[in-house]
């Protein structure tokens, strides 16, 4: 676990558990749930946090890539690898994702990929950098997941100003996995007992967002991704050129009380 900070605000990124952003705390408060049984446990994916969805976000129909006619499970497999720092300072850490047989086989792509997670005055940037070091168009469509402390009696009780997202949606009694057209200037502001008001800015081009949590689980999911699920099979992802970077962006900040 390698930390960085800024103030009063610190976060901790897990580069070998699929460089997950662990832990986020704010003036002393923590931002982010981790169910820490899950991350001691590298045969699971980890349940909280920020998982990096890449190359893809959500699921495939029928867990398979067209592109290459390959199996792959939900999420991609940027979340389960080993990803290598590359550079850190006080408050920043890059970390590299780079291909082997295991990406090979079923993402048959030269790539690159590099997040950058900065620490910001009461939250956190997390850049995503993806390059195309092949000769054939590579498919894209990624994004985050980030898991927000919440106490489970109280979800029901977010509030949030994405079209669409109202209280009969979420609640603790079951569970909620819907996703949402993001709004077009790439801002959301949401408010969540025992957080305040939480605000979200990302990328435009994550046209998606999608909401997810258990029941009796103290967390809610609030996902920022470029393309609701399969999208990477169909003509809504990103074909990126050779030779081509795309880098995306989210930016979590929690705003100060009155």
């Amino acid at each position: 676990m390698l930390t960085i900070s800024h103030g009063d605000t610190k976060a901790s990124i897990a580069p070998e558990r699929g460089a997950l952003v662990a832990g986020l705390t704010v003036a002393g408060r923590e931002v982010l749930f981790l169910d820490r049984a899950s991350f001691d446990d590298p045969t699971k994916n980890v349940r909280g946090g920020i998982p990096i969805l890449f190359p893809y976000a959500g699921k495939l129909e029928n867990g398979t890539f067209l592109a290459a006619g390959t199996k792959m499970g939900q999420h991609g497999f940027g979340r389960n690898k080993r990803w290598t720092p590359t550079e850190q300072t006080a408050d920043a850490l890059t970390v590299r994702l780079t291909p082997d047989d295991e990406t090979r086989a079923v993402y048959p792509y030269e790539f690159v990929a590099e997040q950058t997670a900065t620490v910001l005055p009461r939250g956190l940037q997390v850049d995503l950098l993806v390059g195309n070091l092949g000769t054939k168009p590579m498919p894209v469509s990624p994004g985050w997941h980030p898991y927000y402390c919440v106490p489970g009696a109280q979800k029901g009780a977010v509030t949030g100003d994405v079209p669409g997202f109202t209280p009969d949606k979420i609640g603790n009694d079951r569970e909620f996995d819907f996703g949402l057209p993001a709004p077009a200037n790439g801002r959301a502001r949401f408010q969540v007992p025992g957080l305040g008001a939480l605000c979200i800015r990302f990328s435009p081009e994550m046209r998606h967002m999608q909401f997810w949590s258990l029941p009796g689980k103290d967390f809610i999911c609030l996902e920022p991704f470029f393309g609701p699920n399969n999208t990477v099979n169909t003509d809504r992802r990103l074909d990126l050129a050779p030779g081509a970077y795309r880098n995306f962006s989210m930016r979590i900040q929690i705003e100060p009380a009155g």
